[in-house]
């Protein structure tokens, strides 16, 4: 499923968004391991604010994705005029798998950042 959707979604957009997810996680292993070691630094808050950057730009990037594949869409409507209806919903259908990846990615990075900000409060 993955695979399909990084073809399906454009591998130009796609393959980023898929290396900041692998990026998000091993930042917050390095995360999770230097705070278990209890070793609350400027270090940490500067690995949680990065975490949270990189969500992010991986949601920027799936919405400029869509933003692009929707211009092209409509170019070639513009082109050949008469499109069927299903065709236009899983063109948009496709258009949604680059920000919905992206917001996941955010989604996770900004839990791990808010849960770090707590624990280093404390």
């Amino acid at each position: 499923m993955l695979y399909q959707h990084l073809i399906e979604g454009g591998i130009f957009f796609m393959l980023p968004i898929y290396i900041m997810w692998v990026i998000v996680f091993a930042l917050t292993l390095v995360l999770a391991f230097k705070l278990f070691k209890r070793k609350t630094s400027t270090i940490n808050k500067a690995l949680s604010e990065s975490i949270l950057f990189v969500g992010s730009f991986a949601f920027l990037t799936g919405i400029l994705a869509q933003v692009t594949g929707l211009m092209e869409a409509m170019e070639v409507i513009q082109t050949y005029g008469d499109i069927s209806p299903a065709l236009i919903a899983g063109g948009i259908k496709v258009s949604l798998l680059a920000p919905v990846y992206g917001f996941v990615i955010f989604i996770i990075s900004f839990s791990v950042w808010f849960t770090t900000r707590r624990i280093i409060s404390k």
